[in-house]
């Protein structure tokens, strides 16, 4: 829980400092980058022999991966063959525990110098079974070349830590599978787990490892998608994982739903559902973290700590929310104290208490959560009138926040948001937004956070845009009440108008009643109309027998995905008898 001394600290705040509209702004623009496809293959190898066994690859690898069925302790070593023929030390493959399901087995992902080839050889403790090996060789740095487009990514909060997304690493997304039993779900964050990818120590190619990651947790293991929420490289850049939904350019890539709830991965069996999967790139039963993926470590938990309520030196009893598990750990727990396995490695394991006091550290005395809301002051506006939209902004104790920018983004059918208004909350908390919206518009308002305080998404809030729809009677004369006066005899009465903004080729329809003695009116006709380039149409209406008499005639726009449907004013012409 946060300490309560924080509730009466305040930042104050120069007005003059904001001008009087904000324009937001995105910490990086939507681009386009260049990525290698992911070249792949697979070696049955079949049973371990006696004497070591060589493998010739069809193109240089950067990456290798063993598979295989067998008992505990049972494995893979080898060494490599490079483009010269040279053969590298012999080395074991390392274990990924995270990957185990029953007696099958995984390697994890090792990185290696396009090699040319390699020479494996089964390992076993005495008396132990082990069956067909399966190699899958992958480059992921050499493929062909093709465009990726990255959209534009919001600015990082005061606290929030700068995360490479799937685009920016190069995620293939047709790969993963988001249907059936790989429907994406969600629920409250109440664990983080820590984790070693058992791959290669020192990678100097973390999108790339990235990128073979993906394809063995996905077409070699069978998975949905990439097992852990976040993987943090050895340099300490951090990595979004599972996909979670798609994003809005001004939402962080949290792996989360917006309203803050942890998309399931697959990292600790049994312990998935509400839970945060953090995996550090290497094998960390050889080695001790890098200090710089030590440092984004206790960063990115913090982030998570802070946010979820969670005490980085607590524990508590987890409660898998769709099987009902029980298990007294950690809040910040490492795999093994989940299931029998060596993950994430004895050194990072042991680290584990020092981990958890920079976690606090870095968290500091932690953050109050912000609430922000928006709403119209008017649902619908006609085409060429200004939306306004008002909202408050206070912490989680409901306090107003007096003086804090606010920025907001629009978005229109068919669009992408788009950056709007911005403002500074009054006294009580409260903001308006003004906008004069073309189409039908959804606005969200967006509150940065500041040391003190997280930022918060407000609602989406939503106007519809009905356009101007006109409508004239041709050739009579108006008079005092403006209704269009035709002489007796008249059969045919011109009916005409357009609709702004231009819908060019739209469908309209005019209809036209007639007035009975009871003042009530009748329905005579539905005419069909086309608008044309400009937006107009016309039609000659052709009165029924007798002609003379009160008409009543109405245009109405159907509506489309930009704009609600929309009548014009009434005109009423009379025919004299």
């Amino acid at each position: 829980m946060r300490v309560a001394e924080q509730r009466w600290f305040k930042v104050v705040v120069v007005l003059a400092v904001f001008a009087a509209v904000l324009v937001p702004a995105l910490a990086a623009p939507a681009r386009t980058i260049k990525v290698p496809r992911t070249l792949a293959a697979t070696k049955a190898l079949g049973r371990p022999a006696q004497a070591p066994q060589s493998v010739t690859f069809d193109f240089p690898a950067t990456h290798v991966g063993f598979s295989w069925k067998g008992d505990e302790k049972t494995g893979v070593r080898f060494r490599v063959i490079s483009g010269d023929g040279h053969r590298g030390e012999w080395q074991r493959a390392p274990q990924a525990h995270d990957a185990e399901r029953g007696d099958q087995h995984y390697s994890g992902v090792i990185a290696v110098d396009r090699i040319a080839g390699l020479v494996w050889q089964g390992v076993s403790r005495r008396g132990a079974s082990m069956g067909a090996v399966t190699l899958d060789y992958l480059n992921t740095l050499d493929g062909e070349r093709y465009t990726q487009e990255v959209p534009a990514l919001a600015e990082a909060d005061a606290g929030t830590p700068d995360i490479v997304t799937r685009a920016e690493w190069g995620a293939d997304e047709s790969l993963k599978s988001t249907t059936g039993g790989c429907t994406r779900t969600f629920y409250k964050v109440q664990q983080l787990f820590v984790h070693h990818t058992a791959g290669s120590n020192f990678d100097t190619h973390p999108k790339a490892t990235m990128r073979a990651i993906y394809w063995y947790h996905t077409v070699r293991q069978g998975w949905c998608d990439v097992g852990y929420n976040f993987v943090i490289a050895p340099d300490g850049r951090i990595f979004e994982g599972r996909w979670a939904r798609a994003y809005a350019p001004f939402e962080h890539h949290d792996s989360e739903s917006r309203d803050g709830r942890v998309v399931t991965g697959a990292h600790v069996s049994g312990y998935n559902s509400g839970s945060v999967g953090v995996s550090l790139m290497g094998n960390y039963s050889q080695v001790e973290l890098p200090p710089a993926a030590r440092r984004s470590l206790a960063e990115l938990l913090a982030w998570e700590a802070d946010r979820h309520n969670l005490d980085p030196q607590g524990t508590h009893t987890y409660r898998n929310p769709e099987t009902g598990t029980r298990r007294k750990l950690p809040y910040i727990a490492g795999h093994r104290d989940a299931g029998y396995t060596e993950c994430p490695g004895n050194f990072v394991y042991a680290a584990l208490p020092a981990i958890r006091r920079d976690t606090k550290a870095a968290m500091g005395a932690g953050k109050l959560s912000s609430r922000l809301t928006l709403a119209p002051t008017a649902p619908v506006i006609r085409y060429r009138e200004s939306a306004t939209f008002t909202g408050f902004l206070t912490d989680e104790a409901g306090t107003p926040m007096p003086a804090r920018p606010i920025r907001s983004y629009v978005k229109v059918p068919g669009a992408t948001w788009t950056a709007g208004p911005g403002t500074v909350t009054a006294a009580d908390g409260s903001y308006s937004l003004t906008i004069t919206p073309k189409k039908n518009s959804k606005v969200i308002a967006i509150y940065d956070g500041d040391t003190t305080t997280w930022g918060a998404d407000s609602n989406v809030a939503a106007v519809k845009v009905r356009p101007e729809v006109t409508l004239q009677a041709e050739g009579g004369t108006v008079d005092a009440a403006g209704w269009y006066r035709f002489p007796s005899g008249t059969t045919i009465v011109p009916l005409s108008g357009n609709v702004r903004p231009r819908h060019a080729g739209y469908p309209v329809v005019s209809r036209v009643s007639k007035m009975n003695a009871d003042g009530t009116y009748t329905l005579l006709s539905r005419l069909e109309l086309t608008l044309d380039d400009t937006s107009a149409y016309r039609v000659d209406y052709v009165l029924p027998q007798p002609s003379g008499g009160t008409y009543r005639a109405v245009t109405w726009f159907p509506g489309d995905s930009d704009h609600p449907s929309s009548p014009s004013p009434a005109v009423h012409f009379v025919v004299d008898p």
